[in-house]
């Protein structure tokens, strides 16, 4: 009986909880930074702020540099620790997309950029939870 009761307890804590149960909810202003290498080498950062509603697995939102300067979040999915998302930079900047990944409450991964010229360019996010004033 010990041996059926021991078996069943390392079962159960081998079942993954649910994914959204791991994630944290994403809700809130978050303060990124975007790093690329320029063509002559040297890096260059610069600052964006993501404003996330995060409901379910559902992403939506802005993100820009400036508050007057916002574009849509869409095709927004949080899948565990795991967060994806487009943004189409009006009236004719790059789609812009996601694929990042919150790490120790920091959401970390990269961006890829694609002009309508065919141009590409690929930035490294690293984003933090803004601090409440």
């Amino acid at each position: 009986m010990k041996y059926l009761t021991a078996l069943v307890l390392v079962v159960l804590a081998l079942i993954p909880a649910p994914a959204a149960a791991q994630a944290a909810n994403l809700t809130g202003q978050w303060n990124a930074t975007f790093t690329m290498t320029r063509p002559d080498g040297q890096p260059q950062s610069i600052t964006f702020t993501f404003h996330f509603i995060h409901k379910g697995k559902t992403l939506t939102g802005t993100i820009g540099p400036t508050p007057e300067r916002q574009w849509k979040i869409d095709k927004g999915v949080v899948d565990g620790g795991k967060v994806t998302f487009q943004v189409q930079q009006l009236p004719d900047g790059p789609l812009r997309t996601f694929d990042l990944k919150l790490v120790k409450d920091r959401l970390q991964g990269s961006q890829h950029l694609e002009a309508k010229t065919g141009q590409t360019a690929d930035v490294t996010v690293d984003a933090e939870r803004a601090k409440p004033k």
